[in-house]
């Protein structure tokens, strides 16, 4: 099963990913899979990317840079004016330099809202969080960004987390995940933090917009002992606060067939 079945997407969405662990990966696998839809995407950013995860759709689609919204938006209306015109479009603040890294930032997300609400494209995705590559991370008191037109919600976690010791190295903003889950720095992390982490108010879907669905993506599950421990969390996640959460998606966002097992609300309630 692919990312988009298995989110169960309408005709137009607005798909924000946070959290960590793979949330670039699925970005690129979800940008792939929407364009087989033949549609109009922005693909996005609301807070900082590393410049090769936009390269291979520059490619393919149209980069715009820019910091006036109205000059934007213009250019956005004129590119998918002509009805055949559709594909990607990369929409781009500026090019920077974050230790020694080329990233980009994104337009400002009330920037985002304004071009969903005039329905200048059919499909947007955005990336509303970092993570310093660690397979977890809390949040700290700005994170995430995420746009309130958001209808699909992502919070991405590597299972590959179970079993480290809770230490920056490995977490990302560990003392915030300390304080959230009760885990002591150094402690190993097990099933009970990580669904309490995804389960907090201000943990994994931390700045939800009111309405949207929210989708939880267990990554990195590539065998049977690691579908077995992502069985074992989402049980526990579910126990906790399955009325919060539209589905858990549980795979490996650099697999072929990326969804391993899929549990949608209508079997949780």
């Amino acid at each position: 099963m692919q990312i988009c079945e298995a989110l169960g997407l309408e005709k137009r969405t607005f798909i924000s990913l946070v959290g960590a662990g793979g949330k670039s990966t699925l970005f690129s696998r979800l940008a792939e899979e929407l364009l087989l839809k033949n549609k109009r995407i922005i693909l996005t950013t609301t807070t900082k990317m590393f410049a090769w995860q936009l390269a291979p759709f520059i490619k393919k689609g149209k980069l715009v840079e820019g910091h006036d919204e109205e000059t934007i938006r213009k250019y956005i209306k004129k590119y998918f004016s002509v009805e055949s015109k559709v594909g990607r479009l990369a929409v781009i603040g500026e090019k920077i330099e974050d230790s020694g890294e080329e990233k980009v930032s994104g337009p400002p997300p009330d920037w985002l809202d304004k071009w969903w609400e005039d329905k200048l494209a059919d499909y947007f995705l955005v990336e509303a969080d970092g993570a310093a590559g660690r397979p977890v991370k809390a949040p700290a008191f700005h994170e995430p960004v995420i746009p309130l037109s958001t209808t699909d919600l992502v919070g991405v976690i590597g299972i590959d987390a179970l079993g480290l010791s809770l230490q920056e190295e490995n977490v990302f903003r560990s003392q915030i995940f300390s304080r959230l889950t009760g885990l002591n720095l150094g402690e190993k992390i097990g099933i009970e933090a990580l669904s309490l982490l995804i389960c907090h108010p201000e943990g994994l879907f931390k700045g939800a917009p009111p309405g949207c669905r929210r989708h939880l993506f267990i990554n990195k599950v590539e065998d049977s002992k690691d579908q077995k421990k992502a069985e074992e969390l989402a049980f526990q996640v579910l126990r906790i606060c399955h009325r919060r959460i539209s589905g858990i998606i549980m795979g490996a966002a650099n697999q072929d067939e990326v969804v391993a097992e899929l549990i949608k609300e209508e079997k949780t309630l």
